[in-house]
């Protein structure tokens, strides 16, 4: 009997605690900042709403504490540009259900930028098509091939050779 509960209490010494237990100070302070976060991220929504998907991208809700709003651009160009548009942003806000919001601030961060460069790298884009000629250029080309001389006839075929392929 001895040696079961031995062997329970061996296995039992590594199973995960929670972090209450481990550091209660901390607890509460993780806690109290995953909300923050998760208000803050609540907050973006309002805010592409107010300046539409494009300028949004570019953006973001750094904080919000005591009736300020804090936006961080990710140039000053742009925070220069979110500058004008306070009054939509503030309208927005206080529609979507932060009446008590009475002031924004605008700051830019070059951080930022490099943080959505990231992110569109991650998002897939579109190829672009290979530059060609189209397949009635090619045929003209080579109409025109036929009556030139040979050295120029040679280039103009070769020319034609580089039509764009139909997918």
């Amino acid at each position: 009997m001895y040696r079961i509960e031995e062997q329970a209490m061996a296995k039992n010494r590594f199973n995960p605690k929670p972090l209450s237990e481990l550091a209660p100070k901390w607890s509460d302070k993780l806690t109290n900042y995953v909300e923050k976060s998760q208000d803050i991220n609540a907050l973006q929504s309002p805010l592409e709403e107010a300046l539409g998907p494009i300028l949004s991208k570019k953006c973001r809700v750094a904080n919000y504490a005591q009736g300020t709003l804090f936006i961080e651009a990710a140039s000053a160009t742009l925070a220069t540009r979110l500058g004008y548009l306070k009054m939509e942003i503030l309208s927005a806000f206080r529609q979507s259900g932060l009446h008590d919001c009475g002031q924004i601030k605008i700051t830019s961060n070059p951080e930022a930028q490099q943080r959505l460069q990231k992110e569109l790298k991650q998002t897939p884009q579109k190829t672009p098509e290979k530059p060609g000629l189209s397949q009635e250029t090619a045929n003209q080309l080579s109409q025109l091939a036929e009556a030139a001389p040979p050295g120029l006839k040679e280039k103009l075929l070769k020319l034609a050779s580089h039509r764009r392929e139909k997918k």
